[in-house]
């Protein structure tokens, strides 16, 4: 991390940060998760029930409180809200936090803790619709080259070397996943993502995302097959998914992965 404010400034975004920054991103991410997958604008028409289509206003936005305080109803329409709202709001409130003590205050960890709410948002739209979207993988990736330019251009080429990496694992997983028995088949934004996770996380930290993305996905398999069956494995999480969680673990705990990796050999 570059050098961090003063301690007093560090202090006070500290405390409004998890607050502020924290509502902000909540809204952002339910916004975004449940727009994205429609293929509708993040900024026009305002938040709305998509039940009745009445327009929410400020106070019906306000993360954790408005849906504890509406009991997770629309209030005009009394229609439910999904669960995963006031969820996803409690996600970022805890990831805001927990990268503020471990980190504190720098404009490039709002770029970071940006990023993060990216993986969020992306591993909440895995498991609802099972897609990975081109369009956060644009802004990621915008993210991306940000973090670069804006505070270590001399990392330029090692950062395209990270993604030009990422990318080729991922590219000869899906190839070698195209032969395995059932409906396998390459996925180009399974490829696309790990280059953008490649661009921002840099090397070797890109790699500790995959190797983690894939235990934790023979985690789930094994329960899956042993515990379910082998034919319900549909409820499993798909490979972006766990790969955004992986991320959001590097983001935070990279370095010590690292650490203790080195202290093994």
């Amino acid at each position: 991390m570059p050098d961090l404010l003063s301690p007093e400034i560090d202090t006070f975004l500290s405390l409004f940060g998890v607050l502020f920054v924290g509502s902000v991103f909540a809204i952002l991410s339910n916004n975004s998760i449940d727009r994205i997958p429609r293929h509708q604008s993040l900024i026009s028409p305002k938040p709305y029930c998509r039940e009745c289509l009445a327009a929410l206003n400020w106070r019906d936005l306000i993360p954790i409180w408005s849906y504890l305080h509406h009991h997770g109803h629309c209030p005009y329409c009394h229609a439910a809200w999904p669960k995963r709202q006031i969820i996803t709001e409690m996600i970022e409130f805890l990831w805001v936090a927990v990268f503020i003590i471990r980190f504190g205050w720098s404009y490039p960890a709002f770029i970071t803790m940006l990023f993060g709410v990216g993986l969020i948002v992306i591993t909440v739209i895995e498991l609802e619709n099972r897609i990975l979207p081109d369009s956060m993988l644009v802004i990621m990736g915008g993210l991306g080259v940000i973090n670069v330019l804006a505070y270590s251009q001399s990392e330029f080429p090692r950062a395209m070397a990270s993604l030009a990496v990422g990318a080729m694992v991922l590219i000869i997983y899906n190839f070698l996943k195209s032969f395995l028995p059932g409906e396998q088949r390459a996925d180009l934004n399974e490829i696309k993502f790990a280059g953008v996770l490649g661009l921002f996380l840099g090397l070797p930290k890109v790699l500790t995302a995959i190797l983690l993305a894939w235990f934790l996905g023979s985690i789930f398999g094994v329960i899956g097959i042993y515990g379910f069956g082998k034919k319900e494995y549909q409820w499993l999480p798909r490979f972006p998914a766990l790969l955004s969680i992986a991320g959001l673990f590097v983001l935070l705990f990279g370095d010590n992965l690292l650490t203790f990796y080195h202290a093994l050999i």
